[in-house]
């Protein structure tokens, strides 16, 4: 018979583990982003900054949701964790 003990301590091993927030968004990526923008918008000139400051601030707005639905992830962890002990 298993003991309510040793099931927390399984809960804990299949739980995941945190990941390490990733880098802000390289020069490279916000040139893409700005280069499908600047398609998406008919390819007029004039506007190359508005362009890349736009897939900055997009590119910057996704990293920080992935964090969000990490740390959401990971907060209901815990609380799982914190209701099975007990």
């Amino acid at each position: 018979m298993r003991t309510s003990k040793h099931n927390s301590t399984e809960q804990y091993q299949s739980a995941p583990t945190l990941q390490t927030p990733k880098p802000p968004p390289t020069p490279e990526q916000i040139r893409q982003r700005a280069r499908a923008i600047y398609a998406a918008r008919g390819g007029m000139d004039g506007m190359a900054l508005n362009d890349w400051l736009k897939a900055e601030q997009e590119l910057k707005r996704e990293l920080e949701s992935e964090h969000r639905d990490t740390h959401k992830q990971f907060g209901r962890v815990d609380f799982l964790r914190q209701r099975s002990l007990r």
